[in-house]
Parts: C-alpha cells; structure tokens; sequence
C-alpha cells in the first residue's frame, strides 16, 4: 500500500469510497457521513487536491482508502492553537478491506507525511456517540481531548517532546520490561454510580482517582486491592475482578505495573480516612480533568466491563504517547492473583 497526493481523475473514486462509507454507517445508525453530503462537497475535494492536501492509498493500482491532510481547519480546536500541527479528515478505507489492518497502515502512513511537512501533532476527531471509533482511534494512540459541538477530538504526538529522553513507545522493549513497583486500583461501579477518592497523600496526591496503592512482597495484586479500598474508605468489595493491566514506563527511568479492579458493590459506607475523601459519582460525570492524563484512555473502557492491556510513557505526570491491546479477564486473572516475590 502507498499512500500519496491524489491525481485530479482520482479525486471521484475517493469521494465514491466515501459515500460507500456513508451509506454503511447510515443503515447501522451511525451518525458520522450522510449519504449525499460528501458528493455534495465535491468542490471542496478539488481545492484540496490541487493543495496537496488530497492522500489516497493506492494498492495493485487501485484507491483503496485516503484522507485529508491540512492545517488544523476547524474553530472546535480553538482553545487548543497548535501552528505545528496538522488536521485528518475523511479517513476512509474501501468498505472490502475494513478489518485487515489496512486503516492502521494508511493512519501510520499519513502519519509519516505529516512528519515530514513539518507537523508535531496529528489532530483527528469523530462524532462522540461513535463509541468504537473513538475505541479505535485511541488504541493507536491518540488521546481524546474532549468533546465540542458533538464531536470528539482526539490527537498524537509525532515527534519527542523537547527534554524527554524516550519520545516512543517503540523504544521500550515491553517483552523485558520490568516495572519498579507494582500498584492496584479498585473501582465499585454500582448503579451507574462510581466510587472515586480525592487522594490526601502518597502516590497520586490532590488527584481523585479510585482506592489503591502499592502491593506488599508476599502480597497479591488482588489481596492489596481488597485491603487498600479497606484501609482508604472502609468498605469491602465483592468479587472484584482485573480488568485493565497498566505498564508505565517514565522518562526519568522509573516504571510501574498496575492492576485495575471492577467490583459490582461493596460492604458498608464509605468513610473518610487519613489517605482519601471518598464520594460516588455518575459514570457520565467523571471529572477526569483532575485524574490522571492516563485515566481518560483506559478507565471508561473499565466501567463498561472491556479487559486491556495499556502501555504509557509518561514525562514529568503527563503522558506523552500509550498504545492499547485487547486482553482476556483469564489472563488478568492469572496474573492478579500471583503473590508479588
């Protein structure tokens, strides 16, 4: 596959691939393209081509995908003004190859081509009811921003930030890698309500995030868990279950394992402690803005019951890039329930 600017007598095999796309997500009620309006828009794909701005993905000498590429267009980004960064619109794959990975390598491929116009980030954005491909865009690693006009933005990184050290992913080797301490998290979720804590002290101070801490020697992931939402809240949780492995590696050398927990109640009232505030909140209304960057790709994935496995690379409490993976609670299980050595 090889993604480059459009020809001009290429420009309506993409718009067709377009309203294929349309008419697909039309008949499953998904409200991302309407049939008709991309047509509609045809001069507006003639600009973009005699731009450059026109990317189609050309395969056995036939358009099998594209894009968009340009500067950030659209005044939803204007809170966030980013000259160094580039904007990717109408990304489309031919309705045949959806699912073999072709959407991931014309994603990395244009990826490449913003790099090399000089972009540091890549912006992308999709309606904020399309749930898996908001899913999709963050497991290759785009971080959502939030949501404006019922469209939710999403960008990378794509070079190293200035001063960090390891600027991918890609340069840990996550087969070796061994974390410094290991730590656990326990969310209840009962109800449509969640149980959060304004963390007092230690790890993650002045942030809210659910009870934990650090697992003993001796200790597994799921005895700390169970005796951390004790010790923090007073409260015992039933039969919580591993849903989210967590690998943070930082650029100052320090690295963490952890383990997040879902439990569907718990036992007594939850009361404050020298560690933590605690308070129950609507799963709708999460305040993620004083969590950690990290929470907002992997906690509402939690909440809805969906195992994964998170890998971070966080500088000075931001995070810089993560990259996500499908997961079995089998597996989660098998390492939970492991005494740390």
């Amino acid at each position: 596959m090889r993604l480059r600017p459009a020809t001009a007598d290429e420009i309506d095999p993409f718009i067709a691939l377009l309203e294929d796309a349309a008419q697909w997500m039309h008949a499953r009620r998904i409200d991302q393209w309407r049939p008709g309006r991309l047509l509609a828009q045809r001069r507006a794909f003639v600009a973009a081509q005699s731009a450059g701005e026109l990317l189609v993905a050309e395969e056995s000498g036939r358009i099998v995908g594209g894009g968009l590429l340009r500067a950030s267009p659209d005044p939803i980004w204007a809170d966030r003004p980013e000259p160094a960064a580039l904007y990717l619109g109408k990304l489309v794959v031919a309705r045949d190859r959806v699912g073999d990975g072709l959407g991931e390598r014309i994603l990395a491929a244009a990826e490449n081509i913003a790099r090399e116009r000089g972009a540091r980030w890549l912006r992308l954005d999709c309606v904020a009811s399309n749930e898996s491909l908001a899913h999709y865009y963050q497991r290759l690693g785009y971080y959502p921003r939030g949501t404006v006009d019922g469209l939710l933005r999403h960008d990378k990184r794509l070079v190293p930030e200035a001063g960090v050290v390891v600027g991918s992913l890609d340069a840990i080797d996550f087969e070796r890698w061994r974390p410094n301490r290991v730590a656990t998290l326990l969310f209840v979720v009962r109800d449509g309500r969640i149980l959060l804590i304004h963390k007092l002290r230690g790890h993650g101070a002045g942030k809210i995030n659910g009870p934990g801490g650090m697992v003993e020697r001796g200790e597994s992931p799921l005895q700390c868990a169970l005796r951390e939402i004790e010790e923090e809240v007073g409260v015992r949780a039933i039969d919580p279950v591993p849903l989210t492995l967590l690998r943070f590696q930082d650029t100052d050398g320090s690295s963490m394992l952890g383990y997040a927990f879902k439990a569907g109640d718990c036992v007594g009232e939850p009361r404050r402690t020298a560690e933590a505030i605690p308070f129950w909140c609507d799963v709708a209304d999460v305040p993620y803005e004083r969590m950690w960057d990290d929470d907002l790709v992997w906690l509402p994935r939690l909440i809805e019951g969906v195992p994964l496995v998170g890998e971070f690379l966080m500088h000075a409490d931001r995070l810089i890039a993560h990259r996500l993976r499908s997961t079995t609670v089998a597996e989660l299980i098998a390492g939970a329930g492991r005494p740390l050595d």
